[in-house]
């Protein structure tokens, strides 16, 4: 049954959902598309709300005027980049091949699927950055677009070639400068650091270490003496447990 100004109906739906869920004006507000050929309408828009979202309050606004309506949220070449790097740094530790692990675009929509507005934090917003940058400069879409060059880059080059002005940490810094092995390819892949004691005994080990290998080894003190202490800890609660009578 046909719907009475269904057109009017849906883009001025589109209008309000785009105030309802604060997104600005243009680009990236919610667009309402009708496809001749299938006779399908469809709301579309880039990052933002997640599509549960949109088609509750959709179909809580205008019930008969959102009846069979589509829902497609794109993602941006930044979303994919952030996606990308959120799903690499948490391979699996025990992953030791020497390829990045390989996250497609689906494996991002999925991450993403429930998260609305999906932003970088902190330095990812830098790494970020870069991953789309270095990306765009490697070569053309080709056939997987700009979403399939981005996870190819990163899978190729691992997480630590974008690392770009990216200020580290004392014991990333040391992970970089001494790693090796399998740490280094762990590094370079996923930007799997050395253990606090892993760095402190490289430079240890170094018998001319640099003054800011020193300075990041000694601000790893702090952490080496807590996690000292802690194992101390349970050792002698270990050693209690072992020595207490048997419980009648």
């Amino acid at each position: 049954m046909a719907v009475a100004n269904r057109s009017a109906r849906l883009r001025r739906l589109a209008s309000a959902l785009t105030g309802q869920f604060g997104l600005p004006w243009g680009p990236a507000a919610i667009e309402p598309r009708y496809d001749d050929g299938r006779r399908e309408w469809s709301f579309e828009w880039p990052d933002g709300p997640t599509v549960a979202q949109v088609r509750r309050a959709a179909t809580t606004a205008e019930p008969e005027a959102a009846e069979g309506l589509l829902y497609r949220r794109t993602l941006s070449a930044e979303t994919y980049a952030l996606g990308v790097l959120r799903i690499t740094i948490a391979a699996d530790a025990a992953n030791r091949d020497l390829a990045s692990p390989w996250a497609p675009p689906t494996a991002v929509e999925e991450l993403f699927e429930k998260t609305k507005n999906p932003k970088a934090r902190g330095r990812e917003a830098t790494i970020v950055a870069n991953i789309v940058a270095m990306s765009k400069a490697s070569g053309s879409p080709g056939w997987g677009g700009e979403a399939q060059v981005i996870c190819d880059h990163v899978a190729k080059k691992g997480i630590a070639a974008f690392l770009v002005d990216v200020e580290l940490t004392p014991v990333e810094a040391l992970t970089e400068r001494y790693a090796r092995g399998d740490a280094e390819r762990a590094w370079r892949r996923r930007m799997a650091p050395l253990t606090p004691l892993e760095a402190f005994s490289a430079v240890q080990a170094d018998e001319q270490p640099s003054a800011a290998a020193v300075e990041a080894a000694l601000a790893l003190l702090p952490e080496l003496h807590a996690a000292l202490d802690t194992a101390a800890d349970r050792l002698r609660a270990r050693a209690a447990s072992s020595e207490a009578p048997p419980v009648p």
